[in-house]
């Protein structure tokens, strides 16, 4: 083996570990934020494409689309929900840790609270 074959080995050893170490937040969730607003529980359905995730939130103000990535167990979600001609961008920055969630959810000009959360039962 030359050395440029032998570097390329190396190389793709090296990366495969890092791709292998993502999350894997594919599925449902239900949610629990607690917020000074009251307790909400709105739920998402998730898709997973590598580190790339969309889905469906579903909140009291109905349903929204959601986007995000997840880097080993950390993940960043956006959902954008509109209602009549305001829109408001909430982020969701947490940690999976198996079957749970937890992490702060930003709200906008409504603030940030603290979440919960967990894979719904199939």
């Amino acid at each position: 083996m030359n050395v440029r074959s032998l570097l390329t080995v190396l190389l793709l050893a090296a990366a495969t570990p890092a791709l292998a170490t993502d999350g894997i937040m594919a599925g449902s969730w239900m949610i629990k934020i607690r917020s000074p607003q009251g307790t909400r529980t709105p739920s998402m359905v998730l898709t997973q494409d590598g580190n790339k995730l969309s889905g469906t939130y579903r909140g009291m103000r109905g349903e929204a689309p959601i986007s995000g990535i997840i880097s080993g167990n950390d993940f960043d979600l956006t959902v954008k929900i509109t209602s009549g001609e305001a829109t408001l961008v909430v982020e969701y920055k947490g940690v999976m840790q198996g079957d749970a969630l937890s992490g702060k959810v930003l709200m906008g000009r409504l603030g940030e609270a603290g979440f919960t959360g967990a894979r719904a039962p199939k």
